[in-house]
């Protein structure tokens, strides 16, 4: 069965730690948050790092999806933007890489030359999109599946309500791939209307990975006076 079919109708967790400051960073901590998502239910993990999926793993037979953020300022482009930030996941164990594919500035390869190196390794090939157009160009350029997951973080995308329910069931109505729903996934209502808009699979990471946005938004519901 291919990881596409073993991702279908699930709900993948990403294992991340988005603040620097986070106590959670750890990779062997990470790997604990995800098996913790498992015991919930998780079909799947998305995690930054092979050092993560070297602790993940040996402890999970469900598929992990792996990236390598690029920190580096500069470029507009910083998920898996390198040979080796496709190489390093695929020899930990990775199912699936994803890789951004927007338009601006990248430091390394395109999209297209990172998406053959992962196929070369047997490795699936995720789309990080934010518009229709470079969802096309990823197809076409190699992607497996797409997802939208760079939604809001771009210039073409600023203020976008998030998840993008409409761009959803355009992606699902004019690409020939499966379609992944990833960012702002806060509740359940939003997992069950991006599965009928059309998604294969749903990401969510924050809501479920970071206690320190989950608790910032309940604390958000403490009427002013109480502060």
């Amino acid at each position: 069965m291919s990881v596409l079919d073993r991702l279908a109708g699930r709900l993948i967790v990403s294992s991340q730690a988005m603040d620097p400051r986070s106590p959670l960073g750890r990779p062997e901590t990470l790997a604990l948050l995800a098996r913790a998502a498992e015991l919930g239910g998780a079909g799947g993990f998305r995690v930054n790092g092979a050092d993560v999926v070297r602790a993940l793993r040996p402890v999970t037979k469900l598929p992990i999806i792996g990236i390598v953020k690029d920190t580096r300022e500069g470029f507009d482009n910083y998920i898996t933007t390198s040979l080796e930030d496709v190489e390093a996941p695929c020899a930990s164990g990775v199912d699936m890489v994803a890789i951004q594919a927007t338009d601006g500035t990248r430091p390394g390869p395109d999209f297209a030359a990172l998406a053959l190196a992962a196929h070369a390794r047997n490795v699936a090939v995720m789309a990080d999109i934010d518009t229709l157009d470079e969802a096309r160009a990823a197809r076409e350029a190699g992607a497996d599946v797409v997802a939208t997951t760079m939604v809001g973080y771009t210039r073409a995308t600023a203020g976008v309500e998030r998840p993008p329910f409409d761009l959803v069931r355009l992606l699902c109505a004019q690409l020939t791939c499966p379609v992944i729903v990833e960012g702002g996934v806060w509740t359940p209502e939003y997992v069950s209307s991006s599965f009928a808009a059309g998604a294969h699979a749903v990401v969510s990471g924050s809501s479920v990975t970071a206690p320190d946005l989950i608790t910032r938004r309940l604390g958000e519901a403490i009427p002013l006076e109480r502060h």
